[in-house]
């Protein structure tokens, strides 16, 4: 899938696709990131239009249709979408509203911001810059808080937390996702009286913290779970199992032992950072999702993309489960 950026900017760090803007530190102020993020102009609505009858000097005749209008561009005119007159549009001012309802809170920050796919999606990813450090573990986890909206009114404006750096039309969409599958989304429906929710737009920001921390508790109690090398073993064996008898081949077998070389090499290599997190249970989680994200075999990088960010990955939640039973063993 392409990009599909119209314009975006980010801090410090090139996104894959090598387009936009990249800035050396964090803007001050929605005015500033909605220019940079080539959201200085607003949707728009306005009658929708349909033929019904021929004018005295033969052109069509057009009268509005009751019940709908058109969300167009306020720069160039161009459709976004049709929709009833009960959408309620949410303004790139009004957006700034609930941006800066969470950067006000401390230690948060602008990271990205952009257009996609012709001004029909927009965002901004905040940097929570608390990163969330374990012991043995040198790559830190950095959590980010995403708002997005959608012009095309397929979705409702949305605040959720989300360890996706959205820098494209996918990572946008894998932030969405994600989002769903963890229940870690507040929405901001193209109706009503939308703006009274800012106060909890706010407090969204320590629900976030109270999920990260969650996840360092979790991590943490993973870390402190020393396994042998039997059970380090046992957990590879079991997490790339022997498939039913009668059903293997050489070719199977050996497809085995290779996943399973692959899963021992990132327990034994620097791929899981920190020197002393291979004979862990957090470390068996971590050499999983390396394994299952970038070793594992997929027939397009499409398929790939879905496994690590888009579709809910049983395996990972699995592997968790798999390492404290080994360790019990």
């Amino acid at each position: 899938m392409p990009a599909n950026v119209e314009q975006m900017f980010s801090v410090r760090q090139m996104p894959w696709h090598q387009e936009g803007q990249v800035i050396a530190d964090y803007p001050g102020s929605w005015a500033e990131a909605r220019k940079l993020a080539g959201l200085d102009w607003e949707p728009v609505t306005g009658p929708v239009y349909t033929v019904t009858g021929i004018n005295a000097d033969g052109t069509e005749h057009f009268d509005p249709i009751d019940g709908w209008k058109t969300v167009t561009r306020g720069d160039t005119g161009a459709v976004l979408s049709i929709r009833d007159q009960s959408y309620q549009v949410i303004t790139h001012e009004d957006m700034g509203l609930i941006v800066e309802a969470v950067l006000d809170q401390p230690n948060v920050k602008y990271e990205t911001a952009g257009c996609l796919a012709g001004g029909r999606q927009v965002w901004v990813l905040a940097l929570l810059d608390e990163p969330i450090d374990l012991p043995g573990d040198t790559s830190p986890v950095l959590p980010y808080l995403a708002i997005t909206n959608r012009h095309d009114g397929t979705r409702a404006c949305a605040l959720r937390a989300t360890a996706v750096r959205i820098v494209c039309a996918n990572t946008f969409g894998a932030s969405e996702m994600e989002g769903e599958r963890h229940g870690r989304v507040f929405s901001f429906v193209h109706k009503g009286q939308w703006r009274d929710r800012l106060d909890e737009a706010r407090a969204a920001v320590t629900g976030a913290r109270r999920q990260y921390a969650e996840y360092k508790d979790l991590m943490a109690r993973l870390i402190g779970v020393s396994m042998t090398a039997a059970q380090v073993d046992l957990f590879v064996r079991e997490f790339i199992p022997d498939p039913p008898k009668g059903l293997i081949s050489d070719r199977v077998a050996k497809n085995i032992e290779e996943a399973r070389s692959a899963v021992r090499g990132f327990l034994a290599s620097k791929t899981v950072e920190g020197a002393g997190v291979g004979g862990t249970a957090y470390g068996c989680v971590q050499a999983a999702g390396e394994y299952l994200d970038h070793t594992r075999k997929s027939r397009t990088w499409e398929t790939r993309l879905n496994r690590c960010l888009l579709a809910p990955e049983p395996l990972k939640a699995r592997a968790v489960k798999l390492a404290l039973e080994a360790a019990r063993a």
